[in-house]
């Protein structure tokens, strides 16, 4: 069975609406999502009650509380659509017969959680190795849509600093 012909029959197709919320913090998240098409955020809040990017959801990405998912534990994060969202939801225990029944799609899954993983591992080395402005200038390489099509204060989070910082960056960036 190719990528298509299990998308179709095993994935439901959801729709978000910019604005919508695909996950809260503290719900039990039942589903995980591959992006098709527009942008979704991750964040949290921290104990000054601001708002901190974690995560960006691109198209051809996977995206979900995957921790909640897992471990069925209340999401830590919340996941919001940046603009209208296409994507198709898998539910747990789908997801785990077709891991035990299908080589192929067990070798998929096991290659989406590598590329999580290694995604991860490169934001906090990046986060840790280089000043602020490296890593606005990563971001707008690796990824010139979230830079084009998020707010300002969600990559300003992402990247660790304030929305002023940013601005100061990117005016410096263009002189």
């Amino acid at each position: 069975m190719n990528k298509l012909e299990i998308l179709e029959k095993y994935f439901k197709i959801r729709e978000l609406k910019k604005e919508d919320y695909f996950v809260r913090a503290g719900e039990y998240s039942k589903v995980i999502g591959y992006v098709e098409s527009g942008l979704l955020h991750s964040y949290q809040i921290d104990s000054k009650g601001d708002f901190i990017t974690t995560n960006f959801f691109l198209p051809d990405s996977y995206c979900g509380s995957f921790y909640s998912f897992y471990r069925n534990a209340p999401a830590l994060d919340f996941i919001k659509a940046i603009t209208d969202v296409r994507m198709h939801t898998i539910e747990y225990d789908t997801l785990q017969a077709l891991f035990s029944e299908d080589l192929v799609f067990n070798q998929l899954g096991r290659l989406a959680i590598e590329k999580v993983c290694i995604e991860k591992d490169i934001r906090l080395s990046k986060m840790l190795k280089l000043d602020a402005k490296d890593r606005y200038l990563w971001l707008m390489q690796e990824f010139p849509s979230i830079v084009q099509n998020s707010p300002l204060k969600y990559i300003a989070s992402f990247l660790g600093m304030k929305p002023e910082s940013l601005s100061r960056i990117r005016k410096e960036l263009i002189s």
